[in-house]
């Protein structure tokens, strides 16, 4: 049931198709067009509004791709600062703008563990932060409801390496172990529709690190927490995940009825040629996985963020330019075939 509703979304988007800019880039079909003829979404997240002013960054962005998100517009304490004041203008824009070309937008950032107001900070007593959590989340929800399709609830709930929940995330220290289930449960509330994700970073690289988050999704899914899938980031530094790690995880949550995105792939060395094959080979890995919503950690290395000075993480050059990543991207996705199950 819930693979129907996402095709009903894919449709519309590729009706939507005409919306793109008629330049093609040396003669390569977008990623959006290649994306609607198989269900797929394919998106850039890390949009800060401001980009926007820009007029090649917003001709690549919609030209590209069909899904957008912010990077940080939506954490807490850049939407909403202080008590009854909500910073609207930023996430507006986006909405604006991709209503505007037949894209859709996915909300990042309701809970994480930097980025917290003072106000909240400052709540100790467990029935009022939940109290608070849950106004916030009605006042952003409500606003965006039917804007906003899907939503990942809690990022980074687990220590980067591995061991367990982030004691440091203030939510735990509030709430314990259960914050991520009344959460959930505070989302589905504020938005009976959208559909519901737990983000979370490495887990396609460390075995140990993916059965943690394996053994904390089932036990929610066992609870009847209202999760609908995971959001794997895919931040890769200079190894690709093991090969076969991404469709193990695919069918992992699939038997638990879970969907899995990737939600903010970029590729960091300063090995070119290796970023192009990681790209490549990845891309091919997620698609032939099973996994239709695919949205990388921007697109233009003018606006990059790596951890590797001087690396080049992202499919475009600092002038708008496509790389070798994009081609390596494009290929794979033209040359992909659906399943039979994938296409019922």
């Amino acid at each position: 049931m819930k693979f129907i509703v996402i095709k009903t979304v894919y449709i519309a988007l590729s009706a939507a198709t005409n919306v793109v800019d008629a330049a093609v880039y040396d003669g390569s079909t977008p990623l959006r067009v290649e994306a609607a003829k198989k269900g797929i979404l394919i998106g850039s997240g890390a949009i800060n509004p401001s980009y926007l002013d820009e007029p090649q960054f917003a001709s690549v962005l919609r030209q590209q791709f069909n899904s957008l998100s912010p990077e940080n517009e939506l954490k807490w304490s850049f939407i909403n600062p202080a008590v009854g004041q909500y910073n609207w203008q930023t996430i507006d824009r986006l909405v604006t703008f991709a209503q505007a070309n037949g894209m859709m937008v996915k909300g990042h950032g309701l809970i994480s563990k930097c980025c917290n107001p003072d106000y909240l900070n400052n709540i100790t007593e467990p029935h009022a932060f939940r109290t608070a959590m849950a106004n916030h989340f009605n006042a952003v929800m409500h606003r965006y409801r039917g804007k906003l399709d899907r939503w990942d609830v809690v990022t980074e709930a687990l220590i980067t390496m591995g061991g367990g929940l982030d004691p440091d995330v203030l939510f735990f220290k509030v709430l314990g172990p259960g914050y991520i289930a009344d959460a959930f449960r505070a989302a589905r509330a504020a938005d009976p529709k959208a559909r519901l994700f737990i983000n979370e970073n490495l887990v396609e690289s460390l075995p140990g690190k993916r059965q943690e988050l394996y053994d904390l999704v089932a036990g929610l899914v066992m609870q009847g927490v209202p999760i609908d899938g995971v959001a794997l980031q895919m931040h890769i530094t200079e190894v690709a995940p093991p090969q076969g790690a991404i469709r193990e995880i695919f069918n992992a949550y699939k038997g638990l009825g879970l969907e899995v995105s990737v939600a903010e792939m970029d590729v960091h060395s300063l090995n070119n040629t290796l970023v192009t094959e990681i790209y490549g080979s990845v891309m091919k890995e997620i698609l032939e996985a099973g996994i239709t919503d695919i949205s990388f950690w921007g697109f233009t290395d003018k606006h990059a963020y790596t951890w590797i000075e001087g690396a080049k993480p992202l499919m475009f050059d600092e002038n708008y330019q496509p790389k070798e990543a994009f081609f390596a991207v494009q290929t794979v996705l033209a040359n992909f075939v659906n399943s039979p199950s994938e296409l019922s």
